[in-house]
Parts: C-alpha cells; structure tokens; sequence
C-alpha cells in the first residue's frame, strides 16, 4: 500500500508526463451513446482494440438499441461479434443484459456502479470504464496494464484485481481523480511494460516497490461473465 506522499508524487509526475489528458471532469455522454458504449465495453474483455472496433462495427449495424438486439438471433450476434473473440458467452450476456434494460430500466443505462453491476457481463472494471467515459464521473478503471503498475508499484496488495480497483480508487485524492486513468494507463503501456519493462527511464521510479517481481502467469485473466 502505497502511502499519501507516494500517491501525490506519482500523479505529480505523470500529470506532467502526460499533459494532453486533462484532469477535468470529462463532457458525459449519457444515454445518447450510453447503450452501444457498455456492449462495446463487454465485447472489449481480453479482445485487442482493432477486433473489438470491428465487432462493434459489424454488431452495431444491426442493432444499436436493446429493443433491437432482441429482434437479433444469438447466432447473429455470434457472427457480428466474432473479431471479439469469447463470443458465445459474449452474445449470451449481451441478449441477457439487453432484455434486463428493457424490464428493470426502462431501456436505458442505469447511471449507478452498483446497478451497473447487476448486469450480466458487467464486473468492476467495466462498470468503471462505464461510469468514467459514459456518465463522466471519476472512477479508475484496473485493467491488465493499470494492475500490472500498481502491483510492481505496490499500490496493490494481492493479485485480486477488484480489489485493486478499491484500493486505488479509495486512496487517489480527489484532485487527480479525472485524469488518473489516463495517466496510469498510459504509462503503464508505454513504459511499465509487461516484458522489459523500461524502469530506467520510469519518472515515477523512485516510488516503485517491485520493479523486478513478475506477476504470476495466468493470474490476471478475467472471466467475461464479470469482466
């Protein structure tokens, strides 16, 4: 766990690294993309960007509404979203979360993390990614790179990814909250790499706890019904 001048010191030093993310409260776009945003999210689980575009490409020319993806068969769905990858499970949870819109929440995306949650196919991250960059509010989202930086970092206590995301969430003060995810995402790509990580030239190096612990293999793979 990473004490409070440690945390202030490396959102200081990525803020500065990263100046093009601001750390304003992002424009919302809330309900006019809100759908097509969260069945893009849960296609996104263990999928590379370009597959999941094209899925969502292929899928959204089909449907975009929850009244239409119901109209849709689930081998429809399977052929619109195979670029994805996981797609059996991932058309069943997008039928399932579509017809739950429509009789728990008039069809629209609940704008709450707890009622997010009770979609199926909707986990923690996802319901933080939701929360961020549909309804703009300050939730950092743990992915694969985040954890792996908060782990060799030691920001992370335990393998568990949700509870990563607590910890992180709960200790980043509230004047970094808006550009936090970009910050950490970023750097954990371009510099805290999985392989060969470039800690020499790591800005936020000396607040670093792990630099030479690997992560156990296959302990950060997610499971897509709680992605």
């Amino acid at each position: 766990m990473k004490n409070s001048n440690d945390i202030d010191y490396i959102y200081e030093k990525l803020s500065a690294l990263y100046p093009n993310y601001s750390n304003k409260k992002p424009k919302a776009k809330i309900y006019s993309k809100a759908y097509t945003s969260l069945i893009g999210v849960m296609l996104s689980a263990q999928s590379q960007d370009k597959r999941t575009a094209v899925a969502c490409r292929q899928l959204f020319a089909l449907a975009d509404t929850p009244e239409d993806m119901l109209k849709l068969s689930q081998d429809q769905i399977i052929e619109a979203i195979k670029p994805a990858g996981l797609f059996n499970a991932k058309s069943k949870n997008i039928l399932a979360t579509s017809k739950m819109l429509l009789e728990k929440f008039d069809g629209r995306v609940p704008g709450t993390q707890k009622e997010l949650m009770t979609l199926p196919g909707v986990g923690r991250k996802s319901s933080d990614i939701v929360m961020r960059f549909v309804f703009g509010e300050p939730h950092i989202a743990v992915d694969t790179h985040v954890f792996r930086m908060l782990w060799r970092l030691g920001w992370a206590d335990s393998l568990d990814e949700g509870k990563a995301s607590i910890t992180v969430n709960d200790t980043t003060p509230k004047k970094y909250k808006y550009g936090a995810h970009m910050w950490l995402i970023t750097h954990a790509k371009l510099v805290c790499k999985s392989r060969s990580p470039l800690c020499d030239e790591c800005v936020i190096g000396a607040a670093c706890d792990k630099r030479d612990i690997e992560i156990p293999k296959n302990k950060l793979r997610q499971k897509v019904s709680a992605s």
